[in-house]
C-alpha cells in the first residue's frame, strides 16, 4: 500500500512535466488525424460528369451536367451565357457550365448530353388536313320561267249534234298482261364485317400516372431517414412507392433517384433529382459543469471538447485564435471554444474551467466513516461541510463516488460498483476553491480504517483546528474516526516525508480534475 502511494506521489511528478510536452503529441495526432480528412476532397472540385442522360420535357439545372467534389471555393453553377440547355427534343446534344468561385475566378465545361424520350407521354397523332373549298364554286342551273299561253282571240264554236247518232263501236276486251318476274339480286361478293375493337399496342407503355416527382428536393449529408415519398406525390390512391435506385447522401451537390409507383398490374418508374447540402451544425459539448487545471498547464481545444459532425470532420479552435488553454489566472475563468465543419457550419461552447493555485492547497481532517450504516455499495461518514467527497480505488485508481457534503458534514456516497471484502479506498474531500482533505484508507469488511496526514505540508491549518474537528467526529457516537499518523512510512524506511502525502493529494486532485492524460 505504501509502495503504491509512493509509485502515485513519483507518477504525479513525471505527470507535470509531461504535461509541457504533451501538446506536442496532441498537435501531431490532430494534424495525422486531420490530414486523411482533408484527403478525401480530392483535388478536382467540378468535373462534367460522364454518360450523362435527362428526361425529354423534364426540368433540368446545371448541376445535372457536373459533379461538386468540394465546397471550400464555394461553386456557383449557370449557364453559359443564359442558353439553358436544349432538352424538348431527343437525341444528343452539348451544353456548356460556367462554374464561378468565391475568389472571383471560374471555369468552363463542355457537357455532352443524351435526352431521352418520356415514356410516360404518348405521342399524340398527326392532326387531319382540314379540306379548302373550291375558290369558284359552279352556280347552279337556274330553269327557264315558264311561257305563259296566250289565249286564242277566237272562241270555238258550239257543235251541233247529229240528228241520227251513230252506234259507238265497242273495243275488244284487252288481254291483260303478265308481270314479268322479278330477277333476283346478286349478293355483293364482299361481306360487311361488324366493326373490330382496337387493340392498345403493346409497344406503347400506360399513360396512367401513379406519381410526379417533386421539385427543388434538397437532402442533409449522410442523412439516411428518406423515403420514397419524400422524392415523389402519389397522383392516386393506393399506390405503393419502393426505391428502384437507393438515393445518394454521402456526396455534396445534385444526384438523382429512381422511385418505383405499383397500383394493381400498374407500375410505372420515376426519376427525381435532388440536391445533397450540408447544413448541419457540429455537436460540441464540455464533460464537466468546470474543469480544473494547474496554473501554467497547455491544453489544447481538442482535448477539453467532445465534438462531432454528420460530414465525419470537425475542426476545434479557441475562438480568440489562441493556440492553448490560459491558465495564467488564479480562479474562475472561461473561453469561446468553436467547432467547424468542412461546409463552414459553426458551434461555439462557452467553455468553463477553474485555475487551482498549488500554493493555496490546505489540509482538512480526513473523513470518517460510519460502519454501522456502511454496506458494499453505500458509504456514510462526515469530513469538512460544504465540500465535494470522491472515493476512489487503491489499485485501479477508479473513481467509485462523488457526492456534496451538506452544510453539517455528513455525506453518503453511492458507489458505481460493490466494493470486495478486503478492497481498499480512498475516501478524500476537496472544497471548491481546490483545498483538499487527508486522506482515508477505508478497507471493506474492517472497522478499522488508516487515516494519511503530513504535518509537515505547508498552508495546513493549525493542530488545534484538525484535533477540534476529529473530537467533534468522535462524538457522533457509533462512528469510527481513525488515528492520526504523524509519519508515513516509505519503501524501505520509516522516516517522515510530508512531500509522499503531498504527492498523494496532488495526485487524487490531478486524477479527479485534471483527467490525466494517457
Amino acid at each position: 500500500m505504501y509502495l503504491k502511494e509512493k509509485s502515485i506521489s513519483i507518477a504525479l511528478v513525471f505527470g507535470l512535466t509531461f504535461s509541457t510536452v504533451s501538446p506536442v503529441f496532441a498537435e501531431e495526432m490532430t494534424s495525422q488525424q486531420d490530414a486523411p480528412q482533408q484527403a478525401g476532397w480530392g483535388f478536382t472540385e467540378v468535373a462534367a460528369k460522364p454518360n450523362v442522360h435527362v428526361t425529354q420535357g423534364y426540368y433540368i439545372i446545371p448541376a445535372d451536367f457536373v459533379q461538386i467534389f468540394s465546397q471550400k471555393r464555394t461553386p456557383v453553377l449557370t449557364y453559359k451565357d443564359g442558353v439553358v440547355a436544349k432538352n424538348d427534343t431527343v437525341g444528343t446534344f452539348e451544353t456548356t457550365i460556367v462554374v464561378t468561385y468565391n475568389d472571383g475566378t471560374s471555369e468552363e465545361i463542355t457537357v455532352s448530353y443524351t435526352v431521352d424520350a418520356d415514356p410516360n407521354v404518348t405521342p399524340k397523332p398527326d392532326p387531319e388536313t382540314p379540306v379548302t373549298p373550291d375558290p369558284d364554286p359552279v352556280e347552279p342551273v337556274k330553269p327557264d320561267p315558264e311561257t305563259p299561253v296566250t289565249p286564242d282571240p277566237e272562241p270555238e264554236q258550239p257543235v251541233t249534234p247529229n240528228p241520227d247518232p251513230v252506234e259507238p263501236v265497242k273495243p275488244d276486251p284487252e288481254t291483260p298482261t303478265k308481270p314479268d318476274p322479278e330477277k333476283p339480286v346478286t349478293p355483293d361478293p364482299k361481306p360487311t364485317y361488324p366493326e373490330q375493337p382496337v387493340k392498345p399496342d403493346p409497344g406503347k407503355p400506360e399513360t396512367t400516372v401513379l406519381a410526379t416527382a417533386k421539385n427543388n428536393v434538397t437532402l442533409e449529408l449522410n442523412d439516411a431517414t428518406a423515403t420514397p415519398s419524400t422524392f415523389v406525390t402519389k397522383s392516386a390512391a393506393n399506390v405503393q412507392l419502393s426505391f428502384k435506385t437507393q438515393p445518394v447522401t454521402d456526396k455534396l451537390g445534385a444526384q438523382s433517384v429512381q422511385i418505383t409507383a405499383t397500383k394493381g398490374s400498374a407500375t410505372t418508374t420515376v426519376t427525381v433529382n435532388y440536391t445533397v447540402v450540408d447544413t448541419t451544425k457540429p455537436f460540441i459539448s464540455q464533460d464537466e459543469d468546470v474543469f480544473y487545471v494547474w496554473p501554467g498547464e497547455e491544453w489544447t481545444a481538442e482535448e477539453l471538447v467532445n465534438a462531432t459532425d454528420n460530414s465525419g470532420y470537425v475542426k476545434v479552435y479557441f475562438q480568440n485564435g489562441a493556440t492553448h488553454l490560459d491558465t495564467s489566472s488564479i480562479g474562475a475563468n472561461s473561453t469561446v471554444i468553436v467547432a467547424e465543419d468542412a461546409s463552414g457550419n459553426v458551434s461555439t461552447l462557452n467553455f468553463q474551467y477553474e485555475v487551482i493555485s498549488v500554493m493555496g492547497i490546505m489540509l482538512y481532517s480526513a473523513p470518517s466513516v460510519n460502519f454501522d450504516m456502511s454496506t458494499d455499495t453505500d458509504i456514510y461518514g462526515g469530513t469538512e461541510p460544504d465540500t465535494t467527497l470522491f472515493v476512489i480505488t487503491e489499485e485501479s485508481e477508479e473513481v467509485l463516488a462523488e457526492t456534496r457534503v451538506d452544510y453539517s458534514g455528513s455525506y453518503h456516497a453511492v458507489l458505481d460498483r460493490p466494493l470486495q471484502p478486503g478492497e481498499t479506498a480512498y475516501l478524500i474531500a476537496v472544497d471548491d476553491n481546490g483545498g483538499v482533505s487527508d486522506v482515508t484508507h477505508y478497507t471493506y469488511g474492517t472497522k478499522q480504517v488508516q487515516e494519511v496526514k503530513s504535518a509537515t505540508i505547508s498552508k495546513a491549518p493549525a493542530n488545534s483546528e484538525s484535533e477540534q474537528s476529529t473530537q467533534q467526529a468522535q462524538a457522533a457516537g457509533n462512528e469510527i474516526v481513525p488515528a492520526r499518523v504523524n509519519e508515513l512510512p516509505k519503501t524501505g524506511d520509516s522516516s517522515t516525508n510530508g512531500f509522499v502525502v503531498f504527492g498523494l493529494l496532488l495526485s487524487a486532485t490531478a486524477l479527479l480534475y485534471l483527467r490525466k492524460r494517457s
